[in-house]
């Protein structure tokens, strides 16, 4: 690719700004048709807006409970597709990424979801402070973000309530990034900043009161 023409994620037109994104993911269901889809007929479906809201997609199921088997696929693709976001390609997801399925009762369960957060969400979204969503610079700046969201989402972490910031980050981004709403995009960041805060607290209380409570279990031990 020639150095001089960067890939450039796909962002919406003056009119294309209108158009909710939240009637964009309620077509997936009639795309669908009591049947289940591929990240790849996802992907096809959703490609007037680029892998951005793939992306947006992909993170959504995170939040929600009882949601098994998407971490680790959708993880990965999220990784990609911020590597690339951040390097200023093309995204290349592996096939064996691209066939993951998604069954019908899943797509109820997801698609609801995202769709009226999102049909809230941009009641407040408009385009403003467009600086921090375009240009070489902020493209990198949200692909490292996105990437280290879906690194993040993508661990098998037996601690509570790590799913929620990242996912968060990575959905605010990502409309910010599709609207143009710098603001958006500032409080992706601080999702994104919080979820590993938040990880590294686990930690390190983690390490200073476990020897604690083995401590505690030892003495009651003793007791019989």
């Amino acid at each position: 690719m020639n150095e001089d023409d960067p890939y450039k994620p796909p962002l919406p037109t003056a009119e294309d700004v209108l158009d909710p994104i939240s009637a964009d993911l309620r077509g997936l269901l009639t795309r669908a048709n009591g049947g289940p889809l591929s990240l790849h007929d996802i992907e096809q479906h959703l490609k007037d807006r680029g892998y951005a809201l793939l992306v947006l997609f992909l993170a959504a199921p995170f939040p929600i409970p009882n949601i098994p088997g998407l971490s680790v696929p959708f993880g990965i693709a999220i990784v990609l597709i911020g590597w690339a976001f951040m390097m200023r390609t093309r995204p290349q997801l592996p096939d064996r990424v691209m066939k993951t399925t998604l069954e019908y009762s899943t797509l109820q369960k997801v698609i609801p979801f995202i769709a009226k957060f999102m049909e809230r969400l941009e009641r407040w979204t408009k385009p403003r402070q467009k600086w921090l969503t375009t240009g070489p610079t902020m493209t990198s700046v949200i692909g490292l973000s996105i990437l280290s969201g879906g690194f993040f989402l993508a661990l098998p972490l037996p601690i509570p309530l790590t799913n929620g910031p990242p996912a968060l980050s990575i959905i605010f981004l990502v409309v910010g990034m599709l609207c143009r709403d710098g603001v958006m995009v500032i409080i992706g960041h601080i999702f994104g900043v919080f979820a590993w805060l938040y990880l590294g607290a686990w930690i390190y209380f983690g390490a200073i009161l476990w020897p604690i409570f083995n401590g505690w279990i030892d003495h009651i031990k003793h007791w019989f």
